[in-house]
């Protein structure tokens, strides 16, 4: 148990960092992109507006006087007289059936003439407005009864869009690897104290569950040596019956202890779980016949699991026992061992005289709940089986779900890989 609830803070841990880490980089990264697109959207902008070419930015005072033109406010809040000197791009003029009008090539080396118009036609064919062909980012405008397609050379961006990606991957995993060995180094300091109370509570649990066992056992002889001496026998089997219970109640504590300590406290050996169900579910055919309660068995033949044969019959007299008590007369009973996948099925279904509120459901395999709130004995359960039907389970590797079916019937459902 503290070694599954230690790896499960290590992987609680270590995705809960990956998922944050995978946010930021994606953040930082989209933020990146989307800058990239809008500054390019913007220049591809002023280009159009210009009729496929950057304005001119006539810097200084002219020689007759006249004042030097400037750029609009807003675009000298974002870029510099240099961009007009520093832009590479080219554009196209296409008619409305795709025919070259014209072609402006002059301020980029990396494209000829036919280049550009490949480019162009390429885009008209599209039918969008703006996106990236290859590194070039374009927009497309109208211009009289023809269309203006205006490349902008994005190379070095979005080179440098890939550096900074793969860099921030490159520093953010390994950040990841180097927190996740710490997490793994200080995980066992994380988890000591709830160890060290685990442990105590366990040891307590068994060494109290073999010291119960002398007196339940000195009671009982005592009773036995005085029953034919003593007139009220309501008493004393009243005295039996609750021996019995406690007897009951040590046993379970123990079992589950010694099946909580993982599987190694279990030796593993192959046995046939089908002739292991058979032999239980018959087992409980009399007290179902008692109660008038409709019982269905269905098992599998052939079916082999590695394991503790005492355990599995165990979980079954569990499953069918709880089942006995909480199925009201005239209910139903149905108990399956099938094979589905690699796996073995185990499956009780019984009906209820009350409905299960989805709160019991969540809480069944703790120990000692009771879905009784009265905690009333009448039923003859102390609480724990259930808690020890999952012990078994989990230290076979496998899963145990409960769930309630329309509210009045309750089945329990039981994993083991094959």
């Amino acid at each position: 148990m503290i070694s599954r609830l230690k790896r499960k803070v290590i992987i609680l841990t270590a995705v809960s960092l990956l998922s944050l880490l995978i946010l930021i980089v994606a953040g930082m990264n989209i933020i990146s992109f989307v800058s990239l697109q809008n500054e390019s959207d913007e220049i591809l902008s002023f280009i159009s507006d210009s009729g496929g070419k950057f304005p001119e930015i006539p810097q200084g005072v002219r020689d007759d006087g006249e004042e030097r033109k400037e750029l609009p406010k807003d675009f000298l809040r974002r870029f510099t007289p240099e961009m007009q000197f520093e832009t590479r791009y080219f554009s196209v003029v296409l008619t409305l059936a795709g025919d070259t009008v014209r072609v402006d090539t002059g301020r980029i080396a990396a494209v000829d003439s036919s280049e550009a118009e490949e480019y162009a036609k390429a885009v008209f064919n599209s039918g969008k407005e703006k996106g990236f062909k290859g590194n070039y980012r374009y927009a497309v405008t109208d211009e009289g009864d023809n269309k203006l397609i205006t490349f902008l050379d994005r190379t070095r961006e979005l080179d440098s869009f890939k550096t900074f990606l793969l860099s921030s991957i490159i520093v953010s995993f390994s950040g990841f690897a180097v927190v996740l060995v710490i997490i793994i180094i200080v995980s066992g300091r994380i988890i000591r104290p709830i160890a060290e109370s685990y442990e105590k509570q366990k040891r307590f649990i068994t060494d109290a569950s073999h010291e119960l066992r002398t007196p339940l056992a000195i009671i009982n002889a005592n009773v036995d040596v005085i029953d034919d001496e003593v007139t009220d026998r309501e008493s004393i089997n009243d005295i039996r019956l609750q021996t019995e219970r406690l007897k009951a109640l040590t046993e379970d504590l123990v079992t589950l202890s010694r099946m909580e300590e993982g599987n190694a406290a279990i030796v593993k050996e192959p046995f046939s779980a089908s002739e292991c169900a058979l032999e239980s579910a018959n087992g409980f055919k009399s007290l179902t016949e008692q109660k008038n309660i409709g019982y269905s068995v269905s098992v599998a033949e052939d079916i082999t699991l590695s394991g503790d044969k005492l355990a599995f019959s165990k979980l079954l007299s569990i499953l069918l026992d709880n089942a006995v008590k909480y199925t009201p007369e005239g209910g139903t009973i149905d108990l399956r061992l099938n094979v589905k996948g690699k796996s073995a099925v185990v499956s009780c279904r019984n009906t209820t005289a009350d409905e299960m509120s989805k709160e019991d459901i969540s809480h069944v395999f703790d120990r000692f709940y009771r879905t009784d709130k009265s905690r009333n004995s009448a039923s003859g359960g102390h609480g724990i089986g259930l808690s020890v039907a999952k012990a078994i389970t989990e230290a076979h590797s496998g899963k145990i779900t409960a769930q309630a079916e329309d509210n009045k019937t309750f089945s329990i459902t039981a994993i083991f890989p094959l």
